[in-house]
């Protein structure tokens, strides 16, 4: 009788220690959870305010980057809001007269130069753009090699501020921000 008790006790000892275990691993795994959360929400957030306001942007399509301390790479690709790819196609070059500076910073670092219309001439070789679209990660390929042959044909445009490149395919209704540094 006494070791069936002790059993029992046994027992019970060992599924209050697997409740607490289940309890910590649940609390580990919301934690974890929260700050890919915001992870994900931060990187969003910081590539957002590096496109010009008046380029707009619906979602998120794809986000690698390849991150140190103070340097870094990585490339943003955002689908290009419908009233924005429309008003693109109507003024061409003409609109990026207001995309000059990022939307969320007002120093000279994030302010864009001349704005081209594509076909780039040193976009002739995939392997050109390569580095750039693959810094910190694939961004897939189909997108990647939609984002190439709209470097090589006419009507997207593009952009170089300090150490990065935007550029915009309103056919595609894509908006890619690539960056290294």
């Amino acid at each position: 009788l006494r070791s069936l008790q002790m059993r029992r006790l046994r027992l019970a000892l060992c599924a209050r220690k697997a409740r607490r275990i289940m309890k910590a691993l649940k609390v580990t795994g919301a934690i974890v959870v929260a700050l890919i959360g915001a992870w994900y929400l931060l990187e969003d957030y910081w590539y957002r305010k590096a496109i010009p306001e008046n380029i707009g942007l619906s979602y998120r399509i794809s986000i690698t980057s390849d991150s140190g301390l103070r340097e870094g790479c990585g490339t943003a690709v955002y689908k290009l809001g419908g009233k924005t790819a429309e008003a693109i196609k109507e003024q061409g070059v003409k609109f990026f007269e207001e995309s000059g500076q990022a939307r969320g910073h007002s120093d000279r670092y994030y302010t864009y130069g001349e704005w081209m219309e594509t076909p780039r001439d040193d976009w002739t070789r995939s392997e050109n753009w390569s580095y750039e679209l693959l810094c910190g990660g694939s961004i897939g390929g189909s997108l990647y090699d939609d984002i190439v042959e709209s470097g090589r044909t006419g009507g997207s445009y593009y952009s170089f501020k300090d150490e990065a490149v935007l550029m915009v395919i309103p056919d595609k209704k894509l908006v890619v921000f690539s960056h290294n540094g």
